[in-house]
């Protein structure tokens, strides 16, 4: 027998196996919505056939309790007056209703020795003394409901009164009873009940079919834009998708996502541009170093051209520092996460600082360096990074401004802003190369940047510090008219 178990489990999950790969799939957000959409319906019609039902119920029952008690009252009211064999009180109690009545009443008299004086044809045998209950305490009857055996379902009361065995004869205490078949009800209600759950699981069957299919039209969009995004790589960044048929729910989720290439392929394009000038730069230098030492080691050569070749390579070897440290500050201000050592710094002694720095480099240029700065103008700033920004605008407006000219530096408040920067009259730059200048290694003069040394990354490391704290990087330049370049400081930080 185990045997023949063990091949029966295998066969059912040969079976069980195809329909678990179809059904797996089916676990998305469309069978969810299906699934939602169902449970809501069936929620919502069990709520309403509960309340009609409550409501047939309860109106059922309110005509049954007003047909017992009218009958009730009836022969109580005819036993105070008549006898109990009278023929009112038979028509009145005894009379049976007519077949397809909706409701049976039955009246039955019992004596106070438990004798049966009166009794409608039909009344249940199975009804005892005790199933009926006592009255009220004010001598109201109570009723109750009772079920004997599957389908026979009673409503009956009880009421004490007295009893008139002749015309002479003195009153006897009774007790008179009254039951109400209420099997049609019930059995109304049951069928009632069969019909509205067979409806409900039609209705919950049907939404169910119903909300799958539409969930899965309303998210073929949705399933289209996913292939579109799974399409794009790397290479193909310029792709987008098309939002112009899609909803307007997911239109919003498109555009945000184009735009998100966008952003990307230009980080992208500016990673690649970036390589591509690192590479360029560092080949440079390092081939004007293999080249030097190459001739130099091709012979003897005496001392004094080796120290020569030796200051030159030291040279290159300063130009490689300072594009390494400067590609790493670079890299460092782009995490917004970097942190600042913030301190109030009187702007009048840091700038006083740098012009006694370079009042010897510009004296040895020709050049007037000049101060302007409210002594009482403040900060709250990286005090080496500040000095470092305005330290290169210096030196540049320093090498582009010939003999005889003017170099200013200055901090005034411009509104709700603490602007610094450095003007000079030198040559100018040309309106072509202001959008560029702070990119990274850009040169708006390559030739002559390489013979004065610049590597090209002194106005991004300027950008790169006034972001890092909450500014930003501005330049104003004409041919002729020399340039002006400054830094803005929102004023919730300054």
């Amino acid at each position: 027998m185990r045997p023949e178990r063990g091949a029966l489990r295998r066969r059912l999950r040969a079976l069980l196996r195809p329909l678990a790969s179809r059904v797996a799939p089916l676990r998305s957000l469309a069978v969810w919505l299906a699934a939602a959409f169902a449970v809501t319906l069936a929620v919502l019609l069990l709520a309403t056939s509960s309340w009609v039902y409550w409501s047939l119920s309860a109106r059922m029952m309110q005509e049954d309790r007003e047909a017992l008690l009218h009958k009730l009252e009836m022969v109580a009211t005819l036993l105070r007056s008549h006898a109990v064999d009278g023929e009112a009180l038979r028509e009145a109690a005894l009379v049976a209703l007519p077949v397809g009545a909706p409701r049976d009443l039955f009246v039955r008299v019992r004596a106070a020795d438990g004798r049966i004086l009166l009794a409608t044809p039909g009344f249940d045998p199975r009804l005892r003394e005790r199933d009926f209950p006592a009255p009220r305490a004010d001598g109201r009857p109570r009723m109750r409901t009772l079920r004997l055996g599957h389908d026979v379902h009673y409503l009956v009361a009880a009421l004490p009164t007295s009893v008139h065995a002749g015309a002479a004869a003195p009153a006897q205490p009774a007790r008179l009873e009254v039951a109400l078949d209420r099997s049609a009800e019930a059995r109304i209600l049951e069928n009632y009940t069969f019909v509205l759950e067979g409806v409900m699981l039609l209705a919950v069957l049907f939404a169910a079919v119903a909300g799958y299919a539409i969930a899965w039209r309303g998210l073929r969009p949705l399933r289209r834009m996913a292939e579109a995004a799974q399409a794009i790589s790397a290479h193909s960044l310029h792709q987008r998708l098309d939002a112009r048929r899609l909803p307007a729910e997911l239109r919003t989720l498109a555009e945000s996502f184009n735009a998100t290439l966008a952003r990307l392929e230009d980080a992208f394009g500016r990673i690649s541009q970036f390589s591509a000038d690192i590479a360029h730069e560092l080949r440079t230098p390092i081939h004007n170093l293999l080249g030097e030492l190459e001739v130099t080691l091709g012979r003897p050569r005496a001392g004094a051209e080796y120290r020569a070749v030796l200051e030159s390579a030291l040279e290159e070897c300063g130009r490689l520092s300072r594009l390494i440290q400067g590609l790493l500050f670079l890299a460092q201000a782009e995490q917004p996460d970097q942190a600042l050592r913030r301190e109030s710094a009187a702007l009048a002694r840091e700038l006083t600082a740098l012009v006694e720095f370079y009042e010897a480099a510009a004296a040895e240029a020709g050049v007037t360096l000049a101060l302007e700065c409210d002594p009482a103008l403040t900060v709250n700033a990286d005090r080496l990074l500040l000095q470092r920004a305005l330290g290169n605008l210096v030196s540049n407006a320093l090498t582009h401004t010939p003999a005889g000219g003017r170099v200013l530096l200055y901090a005034r408040r411009e509104g709700g802003d603490v602007c610094l920067g450095v003007a000079d009259t030198g040559c100018g730059i040309a309106a072509a190369h202001l959008p560029h200048l702070f990119e990274r290694f850009y040169r708006a003069d390559p030739a002559r940047a390489r013979r004065e040394g610049g590597i090209g990354l002194g106005l991004a490391l300027v950008r790169g510090i006034a972001r890092l704290h909450g500014g930003e990087a501005h330049v104003e330049s004409a041919p002729g008219r020399g340039t002006r370049v400054w830094m803005t400081l929102p004023a919730a930080r300054a």
